[in-house]
């Protein structure tokens, strides 16, 4: 476990192309969203998940925590689990993220030297919601929110962004898993296919 390291799991998505909520979708024997905190629990020291409808956690401990900024997408929910974070280092994941891996969060977690954000970086695209970010960013984001500009492109523009390479990845899984996310019931159909 590393001890100053918060684990935050976005799950106050809209879902629209899923259809339903994506967190309480059937996954592994659990959920998505407990697939993800049974991942985070062993590495981090807090977990959080936020999310703007009531949600049973199973894992113990877990807090629960509502957008500040309601509608600002993906840049609210980082906002008001970092605000809510006891510690200075935090791990952002989306809770539509089966494939999460603990070995990669604790990699991370030790590279992510004097940077503000340390973020995966694979065929010129950021993966925000599989990053670590510093509580020091938090001032930029709310600033960013109040300006109603929710790109994270945006915010990223204006810190010290560390970029986790594609060869880094590939150390962990080598088809990058670990990023995939599901937005439809296409996308887990593929994932699953992915798997076998």
């Amino acid at each position: 476990m590393i001890a100053e390291l918060t684990g935050i799991i976005l799950a106050g998505g809209l879902s629209t192309r899923m259809g339903r909520d994506k967190a309480s979708l059937p996954w592994d024997g659990t959920d998505l969203l407990h697939t993800a905190l049974n991942v985070l629990a062993p590495v981090c020291s807090q977990l959080i998940v936020v999310s703007n409808v009531e949600r049973n956690i199973l894992v113990p401990g877990v807090w629960v925590v509502h957008d500040l900024f309601r509608g600002c997408g993906p840049l609210g929910g980082i906002h008001a689990g970092i605000s809510a974070s006891r510690t200075e280092w935090n791990f952002v994941a989306a809770c539509d993220m089966p494939c999460l891996n603990g070995q990669v969060v604790e990699y991370m977690a030790k590279n992510r030297k004097e940077y503000d954000v340390l973020v995966p970086f694979i065929a010129n695209h950021y993966h925000p919601l599989h990053a670590m970010y510093h509580k020091r960013c938090l001032p930029r984001i709310r600033a960013l929110l109040e300006q109603g500009n929710y790109r994270m492109t945006a915010l990223f523009a204006t810190l010290n962004v560390g970029l986790m390479e594609e060869r880094e990845l590939a150390l962990f899984d080598e088809s990058y898993a670990m990023l995939s996310n599901l937005n439809s019931p296409t996308d887990i159909k593929n994932l699953l296919n992915n798997l076998e």
